[in-house]
């Protein structure tokens, strides 16, 4: 059997569970959907458990209004079951997607992080995208963002060693990675 070639189109891609947003589909549903990141937009492909109710969803970039990365709800059945220990579970692995559909209407789709095996993985994954996004210069395609952004603050090179480090222990970067990214950062201060 031959082995799939990746798509080179793909800058991205994580794993991903519908959490609510679309008209048609106004509750969560379980499921794994597959959430590429392309050079000109997000892609939402269903997964064999999503192919009866998921259809392949793609946002141009020209079209997103914003996307924020937000704490997850912790459900009551959770909370019952974890006690004190279920404030863990209210990890920022949530990712929120404002964008204007083709019939010009405003919709924010939700959906939750799955890649991370652990809520706490999925947080840091949720971070690593938010970081991929920046690293891809995604967000100055966003429709909303301006065309002649403000001068960037600038850079916390302790805040983003810190950063790399977690990613680095996490087990997201290798040492090699890590290492070249620390390099990366000391080389701008």
């Amino acid at each position: 059997m031959a082995k799939a070639v990746p798509d080179p189109s793909v800058l991205e891609s994580y794993k991903v569970v519908y959490r609510g947003g679309l008209a048609d589909l106004p509750k969560p549903k379980i499921g794994e959907i597959t959430f590429k990141v392309k050079a000109d937009g997000f892609v939402l492909e269903p997964s064999n458990t999503t192919k009866k109710w998921w259809n392949e969803l793609t946002i141009p970039y020209s079209r997103v209004n914003d996307l924020a990365i937000v704490a997850r709800q912790v459900s009551t059945v959770e909370g019952l079951l974890g006690g004190v220990n279920s404030r863990q579970l209210n990890q920022d692995n949530n990712i929120n997607i404002d964008y204007t559909d083709e019939n010009g209407s405003n919709v924010v789709l939700r959906v939750e992080m799955l890649t991370g095996v652990t809520v706490m993985g999925q947080a840091m994954k949720a971070k690593e995208f938010d970081d991929r996004l920046r690293v891809h210069g995604i967000r100055s395609k966003f429709g909303g963002a301006s065309e002649t952004a403000p001068a960037a603050a600038a850079p916390d090179h302790a805040a983003q060693l810190k950063q790399i480090a977690e990613l680095r222990d996490a087990g997201v970067l290798t040492e090699e990675e890590f290492a070249a990214k620390k390099s990366e950062i000391l080389a701008r201060m």
